[in-house]
């Protein structure tokens, strides 16, 4: 079920069109299978070291295990190696929380 918000400000096609790419590329380099959720969700970032927008990556395996990617950067610049960054505990502008 999904909720339609029509206060919320229209996003433009191609941020859509990022965010369902960046599902496909989690599920792909992490290898999750289609019962996992993938939730995508690009918005303002208030940090200095950020490009503008903060991505954040929601992933909901089990009932009591959620995690979150969290990238300093746009969707469409998240990459196979930020994927595998953040899973790892890696700092390159990504990390993993549970």
């Amino acid at each position: 079920m999904s909720f339609l918000n029509p206060f919320a400000p229209r996003r433009p096609r191609a941020a859509a069109s990022a965010s369902g790419q960046l599902k496909v590329l989690v599920r792909d380099t992490v290898g999750f299978d289609d019962d996992v959720s993938i939730a995508v969700s690009e918005v303002a970032c208030r940090h200095s070291d950020c490009e503008g927008a903060e991505t954040l990556v929601l992933i909901d395996v089990t009932a009591g295990d959620l995690r979150v990617l969290r990238f300093a950067k746009p969707a469409a610049d998240v990459s196979a190696d930020d994927i595998r960054a953040a899973v790892a505990g890696g700092r390159s502008g990504s990390q993993m929380e549970s």
